[in-house]
């Protein structure tokens, strides 16, 4: 992690000193000038506004939409297993497609939304949706909302069975209501949770670019630029890779300042008790374990409503909000899937119509089997799914690899200061921003020769996969009883043996939801890809997806949604056939970018 992360963070700390041409290749230092440009600049505290607004939306909309998803589906329920499977989908969707997605949904001329009021006879509603900057702007925090939901959703819903049911019992005895339950019992359970889970999202919000650059790239004007997306501009399209680094530092400490903030509300805190107020402390957290007599006002002595009344309406709100959260989960994935199937002139057609004339697979044998398409887009799919499943497994396995035995040790020696020292420092890398780590990359690996390689990639995705690797085993090791592994070397075994034969088959559900993790966040990464690989040998799915986008005809609108499809296939299998591996690793902590 010091060669993949800290380097290049000091790499790029020393771009934002210089001022640098990259065809002349000259450096000059200029110390502060790049932050003074970039912070007198009007452009960046608008930028800066943008992400506030951005980011505060986005928090509240997943924080507020993932507990309540959460929340009904911890319930007990038929098919509770689908619709956990089904909510994990959008999640589990790379941000390019989410982002290909709903830009046709909004899409003024032909989009499918404007496309549904015609279809409903009210075309007059229809409009430019990305034409207002405002509106867009919060088009896109919607975007980013039904995109990481399921996140705050899968921490939420790990928590909540983590919660022991003796507690909701009493209350009900009680004679506490649901709502009361809620604030007294559930909400402060959820608390250390909530808090990570707003805090993992804040840095999200921050950090998102791909859905902006395939959405609107930072448009209409700069109604979207945000301060990463600025900072991008800055470095990869007008080259001023000082000015750019500058920006991506202050993005970065915004990043580092929600870490902190992670670290001092959540760390555990150490109370110094004498023995005269152990016993005290110990009947006060009994207490308040336990739910207060709850005083029942004399307006409910005579309810309203019959109890089999009651239950009904209750069931059928519960039911209702089942339908409703598979509706905005699915839907939307259900919408692609058409989208897909229709003939390129449907995708084009005026006045906009929902209903296809009718259903074909011409544009998965254009992408598949290079039929009956002039698209150079569309011909390098099948290469650009291998590559990415290829750069999946080896980064999957590698840093699962080094997690486990890096969470071994941290699990087993969290009370010394090195480990726990730099085991916060690895999860602080966790939330620098990719655009301040694929800066450095960029000129390091151009020196190196690893542009357009597989070993720059895996090198790169690496940066956010390992501390998630090491993260989540050392929750998996800490649940293992440092017995069995005496008893192992007490039998004769060496500590290698002991490891290998005797833990990790016991720790394997946890190897298992790690592998899950980091294959899916290699399989949707695009910035490092897209900045990183500069032919199809290497270049990922996401990428070829975004590619289409600079290039796309009214001809290619089919292939493009098809290769969309099918590089949503892989995760979204995952999502449903390894479900309950993914709520065990958010039981163990873990999060993704």
């Amino acid at each position: 992690m010091v060669l993949i992360v800290a380097v290049p963070l000091l790499y790029s700390l020393y771009l934002s000193f210089n001022s640098t041409n990259p065809i002349t290749k000259r450096w000059i230092f200029v110390g502060v000038d790049n932050y003074t440009r970039v912070l007198e600049n009007a452009d960046f505290w608008f930028a800066l506004g943008r992400t506030a607004y951005f980011s505060a939306l986005a928090v509240v909309g997943t924080t507020v939409l993932g507990t309540l998803f959460a929340l009904v589906l911890n319930q007990n329920f038929a098919g509770r297993g689908f619709i956990r499977s089904v909510v994990l989908i959008p999640w589990a969707m790379a941000p390019v497609s989410v982002g290909v997605l709903w830009s046709f949904v909004y899409a003024g001329n032909f989009g499918l939304l404007n496309g549904l009021l015609h279809d409903l006879g009210v075309g007059s509603l229809a409009t430019a949706w990305f034409g207002d900057g405002f509106r867009a702007l919060n088009l896109v925090a919607l975007t980013q909302i039904w995109n990481q939901t399921p996140l705050t959703t899968l921490m939420m819903l790990s928590a909540l069975q983590s919660m022991p049911a003796n507690l909701h019992r009493a209350a009900v005895l009680d004679g506490a209501g649901p709502a009361r339950r809620f604030f007294a019992i559930t909400l402060p359970w959820l608390k250390p949770t909530l808090l990570f889970s707003m805090i993992i999202a804040t840095i999200n919000a921050l950090m998102t670019f791909d859905i902006i650059w395939i959405m609107t790239r930072g448009g209409p004007g700069t109604a979207t630029s945000t301060l990463a997306w600025l900072g991008y501009m800055q470095s990869f399209q007008f080259l001023k890779f000082g000015e750019g680094a500058a920006i991506l530092y202050v993005l970065t400490i915004l990043s580092l300042a929600c870490a902190v903030l992670y670290f001092f509300v959540l760390s555990p805190r150490r109370i110094e008790t004498t023995p005269a107020s152990a016993g005290a402390e110990r009947a006060d957290i009994g207490s308040r374990a336990r739910p207060a007599m709850v005083a029942i006002p004399a307006w409910q002595a005579r309810p309203l409503l019959r109890p089999a009344t009651k239950q009904m309406i209750g069931k059928g709100l519960f039911r209702t909000a089942v339908a409703a959260i598979f509706v905005w989960s699915f839907l939307p994935v259900v919408t692609l899937i058409f989208i897909s199937l229709s003939p390129a002139t449907d995708l084009i057609r005026t006045p906009p119509s929902i209903i296809p004339s009718s259903l074909t697979f011409d544009n998965y044998r254009s992408v598949l089997m290079a039929e009956g398409t002039t698209s150079v887009q569309a011909s390098r799919v099948p290469l650009s799914l291998f590559n990415s499943f290829v750069i999946g497994v080896i980064v999957a396995v590698i840093n699962v690899a080094l997690g486990t035995l890096a969470g071994y040790s941290f699990a087993r020696h969290a009370g010394r200061r090195f480990f726990a020292v730099s085991l916060w420092a690895l999860l602080l890398t966790r939330m620098v921003p990719a655009l301040t780590l694929v800066l450095p990359f960029f000129v390091i690996f151009r020196s190196l020769g690893l542009i357009d390689t597989y070993l720059g990639v895996v090198i790169a995705y690496s940066t956010i996969l390992m501390p998630l690797a090491a993260w989540m085993m050392k929750a998996s090791f800490e649940n293992v009883p440092l017995s069995l592994e005496r008893a192992a070397l007490v039998d004769g075994c060496s500590y290698w043996t002991m490891f290998r034969k005797v833990l990790v088959p016991v720790v394997r559900p946890g190897i298992i939801a790690a592998l899950i993790f980091c294959f899916l966040v290699s399989w949707n990464e695009f910035l490092f890809a897209m900045i990183l690989t500069a032919t199809p040998k290497t270049q990922t799915i996401p990428v070829i997806i975004a590619g289409f986008l600079n290039q796309a005809r009214f001809y290619e609108y089919g292939p493009l949604f098809a290769a969309s499809v099918l590089a949503i296939l892989p995760p979204v299998a995952v999502a449903f056939f390894f479900q309950r591996y993914l709520v065990q690793g958010a039981l163990s902590g873990a999060v993704k970018g």
